[in-house]
């Protein structure tokens, strides 16, 4: 037991320096459209598990589990076999019906499971954090899907999230998702030029 107890302890030291260098690679691959970002977004995950429980973010972390996880393993078979021709999947634009429709759902959840978290747990700002869950889902699907507003809302997200992680003492994570607000600008310019080459070759 104190071998268990002495290696979950030296894990706890570890697990968010190692989560924050992954988050990086993982952002930094997606921006140059490499596949790898995927199977690394699932290591992100898996590191993710400890930090987010000890901070008590459980919403995100229910979001690390249970979305970011199958999301990244579709994400990683999407940009594989996602066109017919088997040709590099293209840079696209969502649809305003779309957007609309991932905007009213992402205040819902975010208003339905804050007021849960809120009255049945200890969670900390439960609606933040369920706000950052929601839109994370849609960012990371359009990002699955490789639509370009993926990275507008994506900096949305890591405003608020360097926020939350300032608040509860993540301070590895916070500088994270600091850099992930410059890296989102840059994803964002970089497959919109993508975008246009496209566009000028067809």
């Amino acid at each position: 037991m104190d071998l268990l107890s002495d290696i979950l302890n030296l894990w706890l030291l570890v697990d968010e320096p190692i989560g924050t260098v992954l988050g990086l690679v993982v952002v930094w691959f997606l921006v140059r459209q490499n596949v790898w970002a995927w199977p690394l977004g699932v290591a992100y995950v898996i590191v993710s598990i400890t930090v987010l429980w000890e901070a008590r973010l459980y919403a995100n972390l229910l979001l690390h589990v249970v979305a970011f996880l199958p999301l990244n393993l579709y994400g990683w078979y999407y940009w594989l076999f996602g066109t017919e021709q088997r040709e590099e999947l293209p840079v696209t634009r969502t649809s305003r019906s779309v957007l609309a429709t991932l905007a009213v759902m992402c205040l819902a959840v975010a208003a339905g499971l804050g007021a849960w978290f809120a009255t049945q747990t200890d969670a900390a700002y439960p609606f933040w954090d369920n706000g950052v869950f929601a839109m994370s889902l849609a960012a990371m699907w359009l990002t699955a899907r490789k639509k370009i507003e993926n990275w507008i809302v994506w900096f949305v997200v890591n405003i608020i999230s360097v926020a939350l992680y300032s608040l509860q003492g993540l301070e590895g994570y916070a500088i994270l998702y600091a850099i992930y607000l410059g890296m989102a600008v840059w994803g964002y310019l970089t497959w919109r030029r993508s975008m246009n080459e496209a566009d000028t070759r067809q």
